[in-house]
């Protein structure tokens, strides 16, 4: 009798993993039919502005083409990794080279909530040169001769402090942020920020038109979803 009673609640436990097991998987099956179309359509249009920005010939008409070619391939090539679809590149505008290359990496290879493409971008320059500081000229650490910086997206808030902060003096946007950029807001810089800016230019780059719409089209495919709707925990 007692062999039995073994054998039965063996049975019992065999068949409680079995149906724990079946649930398991059901969850999942149901869980890619329902994400699938979502993932399909995500990569069906993500192939489109692949595709777009491969057979887009620089135009000659437009001084800044050739750097907001390289910010968009870039601000791509985050979307793949998972993050933004923000690209920047420094470019010396006294040779035209391209002397550092940066993009969103917020979500990849795990979050850093600083890692906009311009502070990668300025991490990587800053990193490589190694400027000392002088004691005598405080100033010197911050000299960016003929340091262009291009981004695809118009800083925010964040991104540009630091920009003024690193000394770059002119700032290239393929397009403007309406609803989180800074350089349309310069006027409401705190006083010290708004001073220390004085001598900079910001302003949109000379591109094409269908480059604006491929950075706005990489740009959207980040969600600012997770700002909306926030309350305070006393719900005012």
């Amino acid at each position: 009798m007692e062999c039995d009673f073994y054998h039965e609640a063996q049975e019992g436990q065999e068949g409680k993993k079995e149906f724990i097991t079946t649930c398991f998987f059901g969850v999942i099956i149901i869980f890619l039919f329902c994400c699938s179309p979502a993932y399909a359509d995500r990569a069906e249009r993500l192939a489109a502005l692949e595709k777009r920005i491969t057979a887009y010939t620089i135009n000659k008409e437009y001084k800044d083409d050739t750097y907001a070619l390289v910010v968009v391939k870039s601000a791509l090539e985050s979307i793949r990794e998972g993050s933004g679809g923000i690209g920047a590149c420094l470019v010396d505008s006294t040779t035209g080279e391209i002397v550092e290359y940066g993009r969103n990496r917020q979500h990849s290879p795990y979050f850093r909530s600083d890692l906009h493409a311009e502070m990668d971008l300025l991490n990587k320059y800053e990193d490589r040169v190694k400027k000392m500081n002088d004691p005598e000229d405080f100033n010197k650490t911050r000299e960016c001769k003929n340091l262009v910086l291009v981004t695809s997206v118009e800083p925010c808030p964040m991104c540009l402090t630091r920009i003024i902060n690193s000394g770059i003096k002119t700032v290239l946007y393929v397009v403007e942020d309406k609803e989180g950029g800074m350089v349309i807001r310069l006027d409401n810089l705190p006083p010290f920020w708004k001073e220390f800016a004085a001598d900079r230019e910001f302003r949109a780059a000379d591109c094409s038109a269908e480059l604006r719409q491929i950075a706005i089209d990489l740009f959207n495919f980040s969600s600012r979803g997770f700002a909306k709707n926030r309350v305070k925990k006393d719900g005012k």
